[in-house]
């Protein structure tokens, strides 16, 4: 599997965060459920996108966006279901904070929603520790906000 880095909207990358898009819709129990977020699941030019090809196929993607000086928010992180199971999440997550580190980053945060118990255990496992919920997600009973260390103090 190789990466290729990009930013902003991209035409794989958009492809891939629609079919994300359907997946929670799916696992929260329609678009309705969650309406209020889109909003926020916007993309453009200041996002930093990891897309995982295999064979050229994008089949996984991931990316963060400038929050403040020190910190980024990861965005959009989503697999293939048929390329699930191997790995590739955690993969994806460890990229974008190496990437983030190298370009300055010391901290990265993210939203999720209490219903993505795999992600949520997935981001646990990886260092992550759940925070008070930030900006927009503060009013938001739904939202788990964490953040990692990523960078130098």
């Amino acid at each position: 599997m190789e990466i290729e880095w990009t930013n902003g909207p991209e035409s794989r990358f958009l492809e891939l965060c629609r079919l994300l898009d359907g997946s929670l819709d799916e696992a929260v129990g329609g678009h309705t459920q969650r309406e209020e977020y889109d909003k926020y699941n916007g993309v453009d030019a200041t996002f930093r996108v990891a897309l995982f090809l295999d064979k050229g196929l994008a089949v996984a993607c991931g990316s963060y966006k400038p929050l403040s000086a020190d910190t980024a928010e990861i965005k959009r992180v989503f697999t293939r279901e048929d390329f699930r199971g191997n790995g590739i999440a955690a993969r994806i997550i460890i990229e974008l904070e190496k990437d983030a580190a190298a370009n300055g980053y010391r901290f990265l945060v993210l939203e999720t929603g209490k219903p993505l118990t795999a992600a949520i255990r997935l981001y646990q496992r990886l260092g992550y520790e759940r925070i008070p919920n930030y900006g927009q997600y503060a009013g938001m009973p739904l939202s788990i906000c964490m953040r990692k260390e990523i960078g130098p103090v």
